[in-house]
């Protein structure tokens, strides 16, 4: 996974919009498996206004990979110039432009739906996997609970020690706790400006 050196404005906006992102509707039907999915244009469909309004966009770049498959890059981006990217691989078995455009719209699918998190209950992948029993469903893991108070203590301690303290401290914690530690990041910063860093053993 790729991001930028911070992401406290990119995951502050990424909450807001996943609290208005519904499930897509299954609106394609997989001739092999006589099943509805949800299709790329469902999908787009609920996500472009949440998206729009917390200044957040989605941008997507295929490549091939030669006689394997093709890649898919979808990248996340704020108006701030923060983004958080991540490629998925598909593999193609007819090298023809009908294998390589269904591998590349495969791609965007899968990996637009992962990274914003969108249920859709399908796999319609007919050309990459064999009928099969369908594999009982994993429940989707709750997002952890951050503890605000000590994660503000935790931060004052490293700000206290100064900005280079600080700012490996906001590297080591997870996602979610950049998305809390943005209500307070300014008042961090703040206190580890007023720190020199030479009376600090930095």
């Amino acid at each position: 996974m790729k991001m930028s050196d911070t992401i406290t404005e990119i995951a502050s906006a990424l909450c807001k919009a996943q609290a208005e992102i519904d499930d897509a509707t299954k609106t394609g039907l997989n001739p092999v498996f006589k099943s509805k999915y949800a299709d790329l244009a469902a999908i787009r469909a609920v996500i472009r206004e949440p998206l729009a309004k917390n200044d957040l966009a989605i941008m997507q770049f295929p490549r091939t990979v030669e006689g394997k498959g093709v890649e898919v890059e979808t990248m996340l981006v704020h108006k701030s110039g923060e983004f958080m990217s991540e490629t998925l691989f598909m593999p193609v078995h007819k090298w023809d432009a009908h294998g390589i455009g269904s591998g590349i719209t495969y791609g965007r699918r899968y990996g637009l739906s992962a990274v914003l998190c969108v249920a859709s209950d399908d796999d319609d992948g007919n050309g990459a996997v064999q009928a099969g029993p369908v594999p009982t469903a994993t429940p989707a893991k709750k997002a952890a609970k951050v503890d605000l108070a000590a994660l503000r203590v935790a931060g004052e301690t490293k700000a206290k020690k100064g900005t280079e303290s600080l700012r490996e401290w906001y590297k080591s914690i997870s996602v979610d706790e950049r998305a809390a530690a943005s209500a307070f990041l300014d008042d961090l910063k703040a206190i580890a400006a007023n720190i020199h860093p030479s009376t600090e053993g930095l």
